[in-house]
């Protein structure tokens, strides 16, 4: 009996997927967005703010990561904020640490300018809609889509939510008649999966979804003359990296144009001359810096990507960060120096702020790879 019932359930689930329609839509067969350009996070439970950051990019908002994290509201219900501390190991469920649902997530963007919607109890076909339309969509799956066990959990308040291990987030960027195409936060990368696998893992957490896009209608104005724009003031969040792309031109012309040396850090409030503009006789260049390739993971449109397999140690086994931050103890650098050592145990993101160095510099010169921790003793070159 029990093997007939599950029987039905699997039945009734492939037809809810994959024959209701939604009314006054045509679907297609395969869709694609191109132009997200992910980045693996840089704390144990920060997938959600990471996934925030890229969809605000891809919507030419630029906001970093930790600024996103630190925008979200604390509570002790995933459904009215962040829960726990982002160092903490991943895998656990309320009270010990977690992260955050769609609610919040949505709440944060709309402060940035985003017209954003947190939903729960969507239907494939809601989120292909989205894909159709070219708007990609933040998901809330398991781990790397595996299964899961929905738990009901209740907070001190007496609210309660509907929590799961391995909560994890992902851009859901194009689809096939079998597959779905990601970008999963925890590596940054393109990811494609079976479209029955995904849909498993989206169901665990009530198939949860963060709709975004952006009104462009009073841009106009001020797109006709980006032509003219002669300087930009760094604002909280920026990066070479992404400025450069915001402004078509490379991180190394940026850092040469505006005397930007090494460690390439730029501060809010600095105001940095853009590429086209004459600069004054008699100023001395710089000479370049050895170049740092930028690797986005967007894949190019010539190579198939498969299916993808994370063979990482996804789960940070540090029970002692369960109870408070790891402690940085800022270094001072000279201009000369070419390493440094590493005297707490910390996430990279967080000892390279202690230094001044952007994190995905010490990513590209020490072949770090996720989940960035760095620990004492480990020697890292700054050049």
């Amino acid at each position: 009996m029990k093997r007939v019932f599950r029987l039905f359930i699997l039945v009734t689930s492939f037809t809810l997927f994959h024959v209701s329609p939604v009314s006054g839509y045509s679907r297609q067969d395969l869709a694609n967005i191109s132009g997200v350009k992910g980045h693996a996070q840089g704390y144990s439970l920060s997938c959600e703010s990471r996934s925030a950051a890229d969809l605000a990019a891809f919507w030419g908002i630029s906001v970093s990561e930790t600024e996103f994290l630190d925008a979200l509201p604390r509570a002790d219900n995933p459904e009215d904020g962040f829960v726990g501390n982002p160092n903490d190991a991943w895998g656990n469920i309320p009270p010990h640490s977690y992260g955050v649902h769609a609610g919040p997530v949505a709440e944060t963007l709309q402060e940035y300018g985003l017209e954003a919607e947190a939903h729960h109890e969507l239907r494939w076909d809601d989120l292909r809609e989205e894909i159709d339309t070219g708007h990609p969509v933040i998901v809330w799956v398991i781990g790397q889509m595996w299964g899961g066990t929905p738990m009901e959990y209740e907070a001190q308040d007496g609210s309660s939510s509907i929590v799961a291990a391995f909560e994890h987030t992902m851009i859901l960027t194009g689809y096939s008649s079998d597959t779905v195409q990601v970008v999963d936060a925890y590596t940054g990368q393109y990811q494609t999966y079976m479209l029955l696998t995904f849909i498993k893992s989206w169901s665990v957490l009530g198939n949860m979804a963060v709709f975004a896009s952006l009104d462009t209608s009073s841009d106009d104005e001020s797109t006709s003359s980006g032509s003219s724009v002669e300087s930009y003031t760094v604002q909280i969040g920026d990066y070479l990296v992404e400025l450069a792309h915001r402004f078509n031109t490379t991180w190394q012309e940026l850092a040469q144009l505006n005397s930007v040396g090494f460690p390439y850090t730029i501060f809010p409030g600095q105001v940095l001359q853009l590429p086209g503009v004459e600069k004054q006789e008699g100023e001395v260049q710089p000479e370049p810096e050895p170049e740092v390739e930028s690797r986005p993971s967007e894949p190019p449109a010539d190579v198939k990507v498969v299916n993808f397999q994370v063979r990482l140690p996804m789960v940070q086994r540090n029970h002692t960060s369960m109870r408070a931050s790891p402690k940085v103890t800022a270094l001072v650098l000279t201009g000369s120096a070419e390493t440094v050592t590493i005297r707490n145990t910390s996430t990279l993101a967080s000892f390279s702020k202690s230094i001044g160095i952007d994190w995905r510099v010490l990513v590209e010169l020490n072949g770090l790879r996720p989940p960035y921790l760095v620990h004492p003793g480990q020697v890292l070159k700054l050049r």
